[in-house]
């Protein structure tokens, strides 16, 4: 496992950089300001740091001299060719043949495990998700809460951490009892009754199956469906639900270590006993016959009742309870994933986590915003009236295919609302990013594959192979290769997914570019038998571009294609 390369030239900058700001008497900026990165055009160079903007001003020093000396010290390093200051104070690296090399020696070596980094050490993080109400089938809102969860587990196991992924179920709630109340209809009218759903009540088309399911099973008749105890019919009902809940998620390819049952935490005695650590705290007081949790104390806007005057918890109390057995579990940090209706939880969320002797500041939401559905007219669909106003997230995984529902679903940053272009998600054009980046691959798969035919061999990956890739975007491919590890610690520490695509998507189109630009351009021919060594050296960068793209869509949960309908390269490779 290699440590990203614009982290390695950063880690020669600090060599210079440390001592020269404690020498100035200043504190050294923070090393992430001042990581390599790409510059403002691949003309400049091929990567750049602002350091001496950062560093000139701490020190009271002219920027453009505090470049100067950083670029002549970074020009000391191997993986330099050439470096220089340019105003107003960004230094500017071409790098050398080590350099590239090296990443083409890095995907080689780390295959379909390039990308991953020991950023996270091993920490131990909680990433709890989804958590439907097992209410029914999971929707397409849902669909993104999975989508995006299981991606950034992915994420997060390559960056380093050791994730454990949760679902907590809400079966303890007054959802669950209105749950019981439908399917008990539902059951009656298996019988041949004549009972009617009611306003609030359940409507789904999903129901009746089950209930036809249920009666069937039991051999249930009408007086028996009545007798029945709500907690029964009502924990009936949950857990077929729920058996719905876990079959859409196998169906979409997420996994769970763990299924966490509120009622469960009720039974167990855990809600208890928050409350009494909750009052022991010295966090809460007393007014009109209820007990409040001291919130305001920690930024929230009111403060919150966790016990009412009639002896009833409000919802915060097992959800606190369930961030105490999470913590109480050992674990570094918790990530949540809310819905976009749970902004406002986070700070009574935090605060009660405090109150229970925990940090705080180790739980962390990420927010997700609705998804909207464009049909074939380019409007946002209402859903299915017959099942319920709800569109079943599994109806939408089959109508695009699972690939494509993913891709959109994580094309754009969490925190932004979601349009579904059902139409084009169904495309196989360059027209559907899902398509072009899998055409990509497939297409350099093409390649390789024509050149093995053909006798060709890819050279060994190394400064001497690296140094016949000087077009260019040959550079531009090879510092997109490089960038996979960095951007995997990015997604990671950021929680965004949505690094990932785009880095899939970008990487495609330059693969894309040069290829068609090679029909064209003799010079940039992949496979020239007069030039056995250049030739080699294009067939290294064509497998090490195949190798990060086929990686970033595994993390993505994408398949990589090796043929495609239309990946033909006949023209290049001839």
């Amino acid at each position: 496992m290699s440590l990203p390369l614009n982290e390695t030239l950063t880690d020669h900058l600090d060599q210079w950089l440390i001592p020269a700001a404690r020498q100035g008497g200043v504190e050294p900026p923070k090393r992430e300001s001042y990581l390599f990165g790409a510059p403002k055009s691949i003309e400049l160079g091929d990567v750049a740091t602002s350091a001496a903007l950062s560093l000139g001003k701490l020190l009271k020093r002219k920027p453009l001299e505090v470049a100067a000396e950083i670029a002549a010290h970074m020009a000391l390093s191997p993986l330099v060719s050439s470096a220089e200051p340019a105003a107003p104070g960004f230094v500017n690296l071409r790098l050398s043949p080590a350099a590239y090399g090296r990443v083409l020696a890095d995907a080689a070596a780390e295959g379909d495990h390039y990308g991953e980094t020991s950023y996270g050490r091993g920490r131990r993080i909680l990433l709890e998700f989804v958590s439907a109400n097992p209410t029914g089938p999971m929707h397409v809102g849902h669909l993104r809460h999975a989508v995006s969860g299981d991606v950034l587990a992915r994420i997060l196991s390559a960056a380093g951490y050791a994730v454990t992924r949760e679902f907590y179920i809400n079966d303890a709630g007054n959802q669950v009892q209105t749950l019981g109340r439908s399917f008990r209809t539902r059951c009656l009218q298996a019988v041949g009754e004549a009972a009617q759903i009611e306003e609030g009540m359940y409507p789904g088309e999903y129901l009746e199956v089950l209930a036809r399911e249920f009666v069937a099973e039991a051999g249930l008749d009408a007086a028996a469906i009545r007798a029945m105890p709500d907690a029964d019919i009502a924990w009936e009902a949950r857990n077929r639900c729920l058996v719905l809940v876990r079959r859409d998620l196998a169906g979409l390819g997420v996994e769970f270590h763990n299924f966490v049952s509120e009622k469960a935490l009720y039974d167990n005695g855990t809600v208890a006993a928050t409350v009494e650590r909750l009052k022991a705290s010295g966090a809460t007081f007393e007014k009109e016959g209820a007990v409040w949790l001291r919130t305001t104390d920690d930024g929230d806007d009111q403060d919150r009742v966790l016990v009412k005057s009639d002896g009833s918890l409000t919802y915060l109390v097992p959800d606190l309870a369930y961030h105490a057995d999470k913590f109480d579990r050992g674990f570094d940090g918790c990530i949540n994933m809310f819905g976009a209706d749970h902004i406002g939880y986070a700070a009574r969320l935090r605060s009660g986590i405090k109150a229970l002797g925990h940090d705080p500041s180790k739980l962390e939401i990420v927010t997700l915003r609705l998804v909207f559905l464009l049909d074939e007219k380019g409007e946002r669909t209402k859903g299915s009236k017959r099942k319920g106003d709800i569109v079943e997230a599994m109806e939408v995984a089959r109508d695009v295919g699972m690939d494509a529902a993913r891709f959109f679903l994580l094309a754009r940053s969490t925190d932004s609302e979601i349009e579904f272009d059902l139409a084009l998600a169904r495309q196989q054009s360059d027209l559907n990013p899902v398509f072009k980046a899998q055409y990509a691959h497939a297409r350099v798969c093409s390649v390789v594959a024509k050149a093995r035919e053909a006798g060709f061999t890819a050279a060994e990956p190394s400064p001497a192979a690296a140094a016949h890739l000087g077009h260019a975007i040959e550079r531009e491919l090879l510092l997109a290769v490089a960038e996979l590890p960095r951007l995997v610690e990015r997604s990671a520490a950021e929680h965004a997914p949505h690094h990932l695509t785009r880095y899939a998507l970008g990487l495609a189109e330059l693969w894309n570019r040069y290829w068609s630009a090679a029909k064209t351009d003799d010079s940039l021919r992949i496979l020239q038998p007069d030039r056995p060594e250049q030739t080699a050296a294009r067939l290294r960068l064509a497998v090490s571009v195949r190798q990060a793209l086929r990686n970033s869509l595994a993390l993505l949960g994408i398949s990589a294609p090796e043929r495609l309908e239309r990946a033909v390269v006949d023209d290049v490779v001839e």
